[in-house]
């Protein structure tokens, strides 16, 4: 039997609180050269200025949390046509990395200090301050960025943040081992997600597999979340492009006995 591979430096293990174990190293998520260049990026009539890698075909696997990938696109664009859906409410984005979409989110309300970006990776982290510092300067309350690594210390984070009307996430699920990552997001989607009838989690995901997606909708359903596909007819045509390329699905969550408000 072949000895198995070396481990990355700085590799780390990481057990979650249902005992499953992920496995990452902080090059995982940030460019150690950091090769990271400013850009302007128009989601409609809202533009974000964004630091990080641009072009996702030049990103390679270590620098996931640093790339402003199709489905944030796409995400910001149905939240820009569906503007209601952030205002005048409280807005978390899971794994933000670059934080495009939640950026977009506070841009969109009179309240940005109500939107709160996370990541679990703190190196990641300094880069969604910078980003959010260089989009919201003068008196302007910005968004806060906040540490959180799904399914720890929710508690914690409940007691510090509140609870939130809608819960964003773009492209943040992607291992095939779906219970390693999926369970630990709909726990803490189901902790804080607000009671407000019409409280929602919008996650636009890669379509890898039809198994991968499947897999989400059992593990949602066992945190007590209804999921469903938002048509390619209700998505904004700025998104016929982005579909043309990758394929994505925009799925919602709601606790199943509220109803849908879209």
């Amino acid at each position: 039997m072949d000895n198995p591979a070396p481990e990355p430096e700085n590799f780390r293990k990481v057990k979650h609180t249902n005992q499953l174990e992920t496995y990452f190293y902080p090059g995982l998520f940030m460019d150690e050269h950091m090769n990271y260049t400013w850009k302007d990026i128009n989601i409609g009539h809202v533009q974000v200025k964004v630091h990080g890698r641009h072009g996702s075909e030049s990103a390679t696997y270590a620098e996931t949390g640093q790339v402003v990938w199709p489905a944030s696109e796409m995400l910001s664009h149905y939240l820009l046509h569906h503007s209601h859906l952030v205002q005048s409410r409280s807005v978390l984005e899971l794994g933000a990395g670059v934080g495009l979409p939640g950026l977009v989110a506070a841009k969109l309300t009179k309240e940005p200090s109500s939107v709160v970006l996370t990541d679990q990776s703190e190196v990641v982290l300094e880069l969604l301050q910078k980003n959010t510092e260089a989009n919201f300067t003068g008196d302007t309350d910005g968004p806060k960025c906040a540490l959180l690594d799904w399914g720890v210390d929710l508690e914690e984070f409940k007691k510090t943040h509140g609870t939130f009307d809608l819960i964003i996430g773009a492209d943040i699920i992607y291992w095939m081992e779906q219970e390693g990552m999926a369970e630990p997001l709909f726990q803490t989607v189901s902790m804080l997600l607000s009671k407000k009838a019409d409280a929602m989690f919008l996650l636009c995901h890669h379509v890898r597999s039809a198994e991968m997606v499947q897999s989400i909708r059992d593990i949602a359903s066992k945190f007590n979340l209804l999921c469903a596909e938002v048509g390619k007819d209700d998505l904004p045509a700025a998104c016929s492009d982005i579909l043309s390329n990758v394929p994505l699905q925009l799925l919602t969550f709601t606790p199943k006995d509220a109803d849908i408000i879209i």
